[in-house]
């Protein structure tokens, strides 16, 4: 489902794209936000069910050493066993649980995998019928949602030379950031965080286990996340470049 996700939250942004090239305007992206976060969550419970059923195939053999065979040890892929059957936490917690048992630290994209987890509940708590209204001397007037302060942290990114936040004053929020640069930045670091996990795998039985699951149709990437981090690069290039 992870890949369904990302593939969805692609294909709606791609479609949704800005033909004008002064113009940055994609309105899917919110939506692409949120879709790229479900995948981050769902690749970690679906790693967490292939523990488990790695362990299952296996549970009848006597493996002298867990880790010369799978490359993991028992007792870490029990515990990753365990994260898809806890629901608390957000798909940033989540990640960071996977990660410590595979990896031997932490990728440099963690905190923009903050902004992408605020920026989300940010989207998924608004509320529209939650905005200021203020007396003036001309009458009343209903006066703008206070943006989230994600949008500060994210004010001077850019992809490709454009803003991922547009600069439109008196505008929504939730239009700012309705641009493609902001829907590849979020596909691409989707794919980064999958891909860092997938390369943290140790060699082993487990790793081939999982990329197995991953592989695509086209043989000429590893699995599925390596050909989608080009496609989206590629599209990038084709609406930024």
């Amino acid at each position: 489902m992870s890949w369904n996700f990302l593939l969805s939250s692609f294909k709606r942004a791609e479609a949704a794209a800005s033909t004008n090239g002064k113009i940055d305007l994609n309105l899917e992206a919110p939506s692409s936000i949120v879709l790229c976060c479900i995948s981050i969550e769902a690749f970690c419970n679906e790693i967490s069910s292939l523990s488990r059923a790695f362990l299952f195939d296996h549970k009848k053999e006597m493996i002298p050493s867990w880790e010369d065979f799978a490359g993991i040890s028992y007792e870490n892929l029990n515990t990753l066993c365990a994260i898809s059957e806890d629901s608390s936490g957000s798909f940033y917690d989540r990640y960071k649980r996977v990660n410590r048992l595979l990896a031997e630290k932490s990728p440099g994209f963690m905190a923009d995998l903050v902004h992408l987890r605020d920026l989300r509940d940010s989207l998924v708590h608004f509320r529209s019928c939650d905005v200021p209204i203020k007396q003036k001397e001309d009458g009343v007037i209903r006066s703008a949602q206070e943006s989230p302060a994600v949008l500060h942290a994210l004010k001077n990114r850019r992809i490709s030379g454009k803003p991922v936040i547009s600069a439109g004053k008196g505008e929504e929020w939730t239009l700012r950031i309705s641009t493609s640069a902001m829907a590849i930045w979020a596909l691409d670091l989707t794919c980064q965080a999958i891909l860092y996990l997938l390369d943290s795998l140790p060699d082993g039985c487990f790793q081939k286990f999982v990329l197995e699951r991953y592989a695509p149709r086209d043989r000429g990437y590893r699995d599925l996340y390596s050909k989608a981090k080009y496609d989206i690069g590629a599209w990038e290039r084709e609406i930024l470049g």
